[in-house]
Formats: C-alpha cells, sequence, structure tokens
C-alpha cells in the first residue's frame, strides 16, 4: 500500500510542482505586464502634465495680453474727453470761420461801394487817403448790417463793437436761445448768417 501511495504522491508533486511553475510564471507576466502598463500609464501622465503645463503657460500668455489690452483700452477711453473737446473746438472754429465768410461775401458789396467811392473821390479831390481793410471790422460792420436788417436796433456798421453793438448782439442770442455773450462768436456768427439767409427768402 505504501508504494502505490508513493507514485500517487509524485504525480501530486509534480502536479503541485507544475502548477507552481504556471503560478510562477503567471505572476511573472503579470509583473511584467504590470511594469509595461504602469510604464505606459506613467508616460500617459507625463504627456498630459506636459499639455496642462502648457495649457497653462497659454492662458497665462492670454491673460497678459488681455491685460495689456484692457490698459490700452482704458488710455483710449480716458483720452476719449480731450479728443471730444478739441472736435467741439474744432468745430466752433470751422463755424465761425464759414460765418464769417459769408458775413464777408454779404459786406463784400458794401466795400465795392465804398471803394467806389472813394475813387471817385479821388478823381474829384485828387487825394488819396486808403488804407487795407481789416477782415474783423470787415465781419463786424457785415454784422452789424445784419443786425439792423434783422431788426435789432439802429446799429452803426463801422466795424466796431460799441455798446450799442453789444445790446443788439445780446438782442439776437436771447431771441435765438444762444448763450448771451455780447460777442460775435461762432454761434452767434453762424446764427445771423442763417437768419439773413431766411429773411432773404
Amino acid at each position: 500500500m505504501f508504494r502505490r501511495e508513493l507514485p500517487h504522491s509524485d504525480e501530486i508533486h509534480r502536479a503541485v510542482n507544475v502548477v507552481l511553475a504556471l503560478v510562477a510564471v503567471a505572476g511573472w507576466g503579470a509583473l511584467i505586464l504590470v511594469n509595461q502598463s504602469s510604464a505606459g500609464i506613467e508616460s500617459q501622465l507625463r504627456a498630459q502634465v506636459a499639455s496642462l503645463s502648457q495649457t497653462q503657460a497659454d492662458l497665462l500668455s492670454e491673460r497678459g495680453q488681455a491685460q495689456a489690452t484692457t490698459g490700452e483700452w482704458k488710455q483710449l477711453q480716458a483720452q476719449i474727453p480731450v479728443i471730444r473737446e478739441e472736435l467741439r473746438q474744432l468745430t466752433d472754429a470751422r463755424d465761425q470761420t464759414q460765418s464769417e465768410l459769408v458775413l464777408a461775401q454779404l459786406g463784400l458789396s458794401d466795400a465795392i461801394n465804398r471803394a467806389s467811392q472813394e475813387h471817385e473821390d479821388v478823381s474829384t479831390t485828387g487825394s488819396v487817403e486808403s488804407k487795407a481793410p481789416d477782415i474783423k471790422q470787415a465781419v463786424t460792420a457785415t454784422a452789424q448790417i445784419a443786425l439792423s436788417k434783422l431788426g435789432y436796433g439802429k446799429v452803426t456798421a463801422d466795424g466796431v463793437i460799441g455798446p450799442g453793438t453789444r445790446r443788439a448782439i445780446e438782442a439776437f442770442q436771447r431771441a435765438k436761445g444762444l448763450t448771451v455773450t455780447r460777442e460775435l462768436d461762432a454761434p452767434t456768427l453762424k446764427q445771423l448768417t442763417h437768419s439773413l439767409k431766411v429773411a432773404a427768402r
């Protein structure tokens, strides 16, 4: 009986050895697989970390650009009131120049009449007493004529803004809803030119 058990025991030992060998091979295989798998995972994680680092760098760069753009935008916004004021001043200067031009054109016929009169005086008296016309005086004289024509008082067209002319300017400014300055400023000259055109129709 002892002999029968022995071969059976050898078979068990062999079977156990085979099983242990298979388990050892499977363990080593699993270890190799785990090592390869963890190396792959580690490689993937490193790639993801690198990608995230690049994304972070890009976002920081974009943030810096956005802050720079915001700074430039704020500078531009700060310049807007200055630019608007310059535009208003240029518009006023343009309006005054246009009004002065129209008034000068209206006063041109008066200047021609005066020049003709002076020419006649030279022809009859032989004396030459002439000076170059002053543009501001010509504009003022034309405005005085316009104020008189429009019914804002009897103003002498002498090209000098005296008390009578200032009263006429003030009355005109009040009647037209302008800021009362008692001066022939751009809005007043513009409105005076417009009123003359309307009255001439």
